[in-house]
């Protein structure tokens, strides 16, 4: 197994550092390709990561997130339900950062996301990356970066401009 990572997400993007976890015995072969790829990698970020790391504080960083995104995830799931009831079914909710949601038939998500725009939402629309035959309609919304006061009322936006296309179709 190869495992390949990035501290971007997990700690800040400005860091851009990642690691790989690879077998003993192919060590040798990716140093030999890194070196031959960039001969100065950023050795001081590296040891104070490795320091934050060795000293807990990214154990505790880890931890406190979860919480966060746990919290920032329940928020959005019950305001979702809240808002919508069974109209817009939620699917992958148990972890992430991500979540998706599918619209009702007859709804087009790409509308309504260009639509969203302009009320300062934006959805990312389902259709487009769906891999099924027939694409779904739906969104996929990120809540990482939405503090949980602000989750509510963007949902009620969400539901506005949804609800306008419904009677405009």
């Amino acid at each position: 197994m190869i495992y390949i990572g990035t501290f971007s997400k997990i700690l800040f993007p400005s860091l851009r550092i990642g690691y790989i976890v690879i077998p003993r015995d192919l060590v040798d072969h990716f140093v030999a390709v890194r070196f031959s790829m960039d001969i100065f990698p950023p050795y001081l970020f590296q040891e104070v990561l490795a320091d934050f790391m060795s000293l807990g504080h990214f154990g505790r960083h880890i931890r406190k997130m979860r919480q966060v995104y746990s919290a920032r995830r329940s928020v959005l799931i019950a305001c979702l339900q809240n808002e919508f009831g069974d109209q817009l079914p939620v699917h992958g909710a148990a972890a992430g950062m991500h979540l998706t949601v599918t619209l009702p038939p007859g709804l087009d998500d790409r509308e309504i996301a260009a639509r969203a725009v302009s009320d300062r939402l934006w959805l990312l629309p389902l259709s487009p990356t769906y891999a099924g035959k027939k694409a779904r309609n739906g969104f996929v919304l990120g809540f990482g970066s939405t503090a949980n006061e602000q989750i509510p009322s963007a949902v009620k936006r969400m539901r506005a401009i949804i609800s306008s296309q419904q009677t405009s179709t």
